[in-house]
């Protein structure tokens, strides 16, 4: 009995130092470490555009599946783009993605991302960097995140250090890094996920991976951002 008495003493001692700890730490302003996502780049200064649209697709896919044909692409992609999707909205500034859109999107991802670019008010030499950037995203679409992260990051690192670039043309394509990284990193999620669900019942035909769903919104958004 003496025994038991011990341990409970003891258990109360260091539950009591623990929460102790904390308050003082709470009075001294020194809140808990936040965790960061893993596809963070807090030397990007405008990783908070990527976050802001992981944030969109997290909130979309609280009340949708995970796309499977052109039309539930387009729903998600209006979505994140800050589109409402209602047939009564108009609005020039916006622009309404359609079925046909996101089909040729996914049919040829480098003429239409190339289109885009050309046609941006960007210099010939941040159209190139940014072109060659997305079509090697585009070849290591089936990669897993971790490399792609690194490729991103490496790149948005190279775009820091470059002097040619203006300020407009620096933060344009780290805007497009950055939603690059958590768009991966979101359909990375939902590749993990869909295969816990799936495991024990049959899978659904596949149209395109995540990872290809992923790059037709980057692609879409480049119309948005470039402007």
């Amino acid at each position: 009995m003496k025994t038991i008495l011990l341990c409970i003493t003891v258990s109360l001692f260091f539950i009591s130092c623990s929460t102790d700890s904390d308050f003082t730490a709470s009075e001294n302003g020194q809140l808990p470490e936040k965790k960061h996502l893993p596809a963070e780049n807090i030397h990007n200064p405008y990783d908070r555009k990527g976050k802001e649209i992981y944030g969109k697709l997290n909130a979309f896919y609280e009340k949708n599946k995970i796309p499977n044909s052109y039309s539930e692409l387009a729903e998600q992609i209006n979505f994140i783009s800050g589109r409402p999707v209602t047939k009564s909205y108009k609005s020039s500034l916006l622009i309404e993605f359609t079925d046909e859109m996101v089909e040729s999107i996914m049919e040829d991802p480098d003429h239409n991302m190339i289109f885009i670019i050309q046609g941006s008010a960007m210099g010939t030499y941040a159209k190139a960097s940014l072109i060659n950037f997305l079509q090697n995203l585009i070849i290591q679409r089936q990669q897993e995140f971790s490399i792609t992260y690194n490729y991103i990051t490496d790149y948005e690192s190279n775009i820091l250090a470059d002097s040619i670039l203006d300020l407009d043309e620096t933060e344009t394509i780290l805007t497009v890094a950055s939603i690059s990284r958590y768009s991966l990193y979101s359909a990375e999620e939902r590749k993990d996920r869909d295969w816990e669900t799936s495991v024990g019942s049959r899978p659904a035909k596949i149209l395109f991976t995540a990872n290809e769903s992923a790059l037709a919104s980057i692609i879409a958004l480049l119309g948005i951002y470039l402007n």
